[in-house]
């Protein structure tokens, strides 16, 4: 097979024979040329669009992630404001059980060697803690220092508790205070002219007078050792305390407690009269020591440290 091409040119035409399998291969060719083209074409333009909706996914999604983020590092800002107000005020607790516990140390006259109170640390200011949540961090580290220091001065205030209740009861025991709460003292320890006798000798207690039927209290806690009437004295409790310390309340109206009877500190056991050798309305107060008049005015003015008054 030929196939004739004919070309004018200066009206003059020229003509050049084709091989009809060559015709075909280059047919071929180029029919295969433009669907390779056509083909990638379309690839390139799908592509780029498929790029394009999967970047716009991309975008929107890395919003919400932004969204998220912020939203989270608000949570955690809020969180950190509040754990350090609440750390702020652990902090200024722990200063005032420093205080505390300094001030009981003192008053129990302690070795402040024997107890660690120092000054505990503190969230901002100089010496401000940065609040970062990661495992051994400067704010781990910092609340593992203050759950020791915590647990450090519970373990003191404990031993301290131990020793001032020991003390206090000690104290309960120990005569201290005025057997009424009113009334002004009429008659000092001491020799004296017998209001009766209108002789000298020696008053072994101090009379403190108010109007009868006043309530009298006992200046410590102890064993009523007798309750009754005694010449001179009148109507007497006398009561048995810690250490061979004894008090005596005398000239009573009526006693309100009996012989064998357990009394507290404060308790009320008589009321006031003017029983016995008295010139008027009044307690007379005896303190004995290992069965020994002592001078009860050190007693009546001795200020206690321990005991918890109602």
């Amino acid at each position: 097979m030929q196939i004739v091409i004919f070309k004018s040119n200066k009206n003059k035409s020229s003509s050049y024979k084709i091989n009809g399998y060559i015709f075909i291969l280059l047919l071929g060719l180029t029919i295969g040329l433009i669907s390779i083209l056509s083909s990638s074409a379309s690839y390139i333009y799908g592509y780029k669009e498929g790029y394009k909706e999967l970047n716009e996914d991309r975008m929107q999604d890395m919003s919400i992630y932004q969204n998220q983020i912020k939203k989270i590092k608000l949570e955690n800002q809020e969180k950190m404001q509040f754990f350090s107000q609440k750390l702020i005020t652990i902090s200024s607790q722990l200063e005032n059980l420093n205080s505390f516990g300094n001030k009981l140390s003192k008053l129990a006259k302690l070795d402040k060697k024997d107890f660690d109170f120092k000054k505990p640390k503190y969230i901002g200011g100089a010496n401000k803690v940065n609040i970062d949540f990661e495992y051994n961090s400067e704010f781990d580290k910092y609340l593992d220092s203050l759950l020791k220091d915590i647990t450090l001065k519970n373990e003191n205030l404990n031993e301290i508790n131990k020793i001032i209740n020991n003390l206090e009861m000690k104290e309960q025991f120990f005569p201290s205070g005025l057997p009424t709460k009113k009334g002004y003292m009429s008659s000092d320890y001491g020799k004296r002219k017998n209001p009766i006798t209108k002789k000298m000798h020696m008053h072994k207690g101090v009379d403190i007078a108010h109007k009868i039927e006043t309530n009298i209290t006992s200046l410590a806690a102890g064993k009523v050792t007798f309750s009754g009437k005694k010449y001179g004295y009148g109507n007497l409790v006398e009561i048995s305390h810690y250490n061979g310390y004894v008090t005596r309340y005398a000239h009573n109206n009526r006693n309100l407690v009996k012989k064998g009877e357990l009394v507290k500190k404060g308790q009320v056991i008589a009321k006031m009269g003017s029983t016995g050798h008295s010139t008027g309305p009044h307690v007379h107060l005896e303190v004995l020591k290992n069965k020994k008049h002592i001078n009860p005015n050190k007693f009546i003015h001795y200020k206690e440290k321990y005991s918890i008054k109602d």
